[in-house]
C-alpha cells in the first residue's frame, strides 16, 4: 500500500512538472529557429578549433588556485584582445584575475554573457574541468561576436572571466560589487563538465564554516584533570553530527575535515580545528538546517568547557535557477547538432549534486549552466566524476576539448536567439520576477555574525 502511494505520488508529480513545461513553452515566443545560424556558428568555430586547442591544453597544463590565476588570466585576456573588435578590460572591480571582453554590434539591443571559469583545486589540478569552461565560454563568446558582424546585429556580448568559483565563491564577489548589474547583462551563459549531457544544472544552497576549540593544557597522565581538551570537544561535535545526519533530509548534508587536534600524545591538546560546508536543496532549508548544526558545535564546548569561535566564510553559492525558456533554446540547438540530451521533465528533478557560485548570478539574472560528458583518448568515460584524480585526466583529452566546442556551438545559439527574437529576453525575465526573491520570501545569501 505504501509503496503503491509512493507510486502514485511520484506520477502525479511527473505528470505536474510535464504540464508546467509545457504551460511554459505555449506562452513563450517562438524563436525563428532559422538553422544558418547554426550552420554559420558550427562553420566558423571548427574554423578556429586549431587556435583554441593550444588554449584549453595550456590551461589544463599550468592548474592554479583561486585568485592566483596569473597565467590564466593573462593567457585568455591577450587572446580576446588578439581578435579583432574585443575591447579587454583585466583585473576588474578590485579582483585582479577578473576580466571582461566586450563585443558591441550594431545598436543598442540584448545583451548576452559568457563565464568563464579558469581555476584548479590544490593537488588536484584540473579534476573539475574549469579549462573546458574557459573553452566554451571563450568559442561561445566569439562564435556569438562573428554571427553578430555577420548580421549586422544590434546588442552587445561579453565575455566575463570568472576566478576561484572552487569553494571562495569569485561570482558572488563580482556579483556584489556590480559586475554584472553595471554591464546590464540579458542572459548569463556556462556550461559544466560531467559524466553525461543534460541541459540542467541541479545544485545545493551552500555555506562554510570553519571553527576553534580552545582549551588548557595539562600533563595527560600526571594531571589530566587540570585541562580542558580541545579535541574531545571537536569529536564530541563531530560525533554530534553523525546522529544528527539519521534526523535529516536527503538533501542536507554536511561535510568537514579535522584540521588540527593536539601535537603530544601526553598533552592535553589545548587547540583543535575543522572546517565544515554545509548544503542544503536552497537558501530557505540551508538556514534551519544551519541551526541545527550550529547546536553540535555549542554541544562540543558546552560538555568539555573548551571555549568555541565559529566563522561563516564569506560569499556563500545559492541553488542553481534554470531559465526555462534558455532551456528550450538550448534543447533546440543541441539536438539540433545530433546531441542527446535526457527526458526534460524527469532530468529536471534530479537530486542536487554539488554547488557552484552560478547559483548566486541566476537568482538575478536568466541563467543556464548545462553539463557535458568528457571522455578518455579512448572514448570511454573517466572512472570517476569531477573532483577525482580520472576526471582530471579526461579533462586534457583532444576529445573531451571537442565535446567542449560542440557544446559551445549550442550555447552560441542560445546567444544569438536572444539576440535575434524579439520579446525573448522579456520573457526569460519573467521567470526571474516570478522567484520567490521578488514576492518577500527573500532566498538570498544573508551573512551573520557567528558568536562563540
Amino acid at each position: 500500500m505504501q509503496q503503491l502511494f509512493f507510486s502514485k505520488a511520484v506520477v502525479l508529480a511527473l505528470a505536474i512538472a510535464g504540464l508546467v513545461v509545457a504551460s511554459n513553452t505555449l506562452t513563450r515566443p517562438v524563436r525563428r529557429g532559422d538553422r544558418s545560424y547554426m550552420r554559420s556558428i558550427s562553420e566558423y568555430i571548427d574554423s578556429i578549433a586549431d587556435e583554441l586547442w593550444p588554449i584549453n591544453k595550456e590551461l589544463h597544463d599550468n592548474p592554479e588556485l583561486g585568485y592566483k590565476e596569473f597565467k590564466a588570466h593573462k593567457l585568455l585576456t591577450s587572446f580576446m584582445e588578439s581578435h579583432e573588435g574585443w575591447n579587454v578590460s583585466r583585473s576588474i572591480y578590485g579582483t585582479e584575475t577578473a576580466f571582461s571582453a566586450v563585443y558591441e554590434g550594431t545598436g543598442d539591443g540584448p545583451i548576452v554573457s559568457f563565464n568563464a571559469e579558469y581555476d584548479a583545486l590544490l593537488g588536484l589540478g584540473h579534476a573539475c574541468g574549469h579549462n573546458l569552461i574557459a573553452t566554451v565560454a571563450v568559442t561561445g563568446a566569439l562564435a556569438t561576436a562573428e554571427i553578430m558582424k555577420s548580421e549586422n546585429l544590434p546588442g552587445k556580448v561579453i565575455l566575463f572571466g570568472t576566478p576561484a568559483e572552487e569553494s571562495l565563491g569569485g561570482k558572488v564577489k563580482m556579483l556584489e560589487a556590480g559586475v554584472f548589474h553595471d554591464h546590464n547583462i540579458s542572459i548569463s551563459l556556462i556550461a559544466h563538465p560531467g559524466l553525461s549531457d543534460t541541459a540542467y544544472m541541479i545544485t545545493s544552497s551552500t555555506d562554510r564554516i570553519d571553527l576553534e576549540y580552545y582549551g588548557k593544557t595539562a600533563h595527560a597522565a600526571a594531571a589530566p584533570y587540570e585541562g580542558v581538551n580541545a579535541q574531545d570537544a571537536l569529536v564530541l561535535a563531530y560525533n554530534a553530527i553523525a546522529m544528527l545526519r539519521q534526523q535529516s533530509r536527503a538533501t542536507d548534508l554536511v561535510h568537514g575535515v579535522i584540521t588540527e587536534g593536539g601535537q603530544s600524545i601526553n598533552v592535553i591538546p589545548e587547540l583543535a580545528t575543522a572546517s565544515f560546508q554545509i548544503r542544503s536543496k536552497d537558501d530557505s532549508d540551508l538556514a534551519p538546517w544551519t541551526e541545527r548544526l550550529l547546536k553540535c558545535f555549542e554541544a562540543g564546548a558546552l560538555a568539555t568547557g573548551a571555549e568555541l569561535n565559529l566563522t561563516m566564510r564569506p560569499y556563500g553559492y545559492s541553488n542553481m535557477v534554470n531559465n526555462e525558456l534558455l532551456v528550450d533554446s538550448f534543447y533546440d540547438n543541441y539536438e539540433g547538432l545530433n546531441g542527446t540530451l535526457p527526458d526534460r521533465v524527469t532530468d529536471s528533478m534530479r537530486t542536487p549534486g554539488g554547488s557552484t557560485d552560478q547559483g548566486n548570478i541566476a537568482w538575478e539574472f536568466p541563467s543556464i549552466q548545462p553539463m557535458f560528458a568528457i571522455y578518455n583518448e579512448n572514448g570511454s568515460l573517466p572512472s570517476g566524476g569531477p573532483h577525482t584524480a580520472p576526471f582530471e585526466v579526461a579533462a586534457g583529452t583532444k576529445l573531451s576539448f571537442k565535446k567542449a566546442l560542440k557544446v559551445a556551438k549550442a550555447m552560441a545559439g542560445v546567444a544569438v536567439d536572444v539576440l535575434t527574437t524579439e520579446g525573448m529576453v522579456d520573457e526569460a525575465w519573467k521567470e526571474i520576477r516570478s522567484l520567490p526573491s521578488r514576492n518577500g520570501i527573500s532566498p538570498s545569501r544573508r551573512r551573520r555574525s557567528l558568536k562563540s
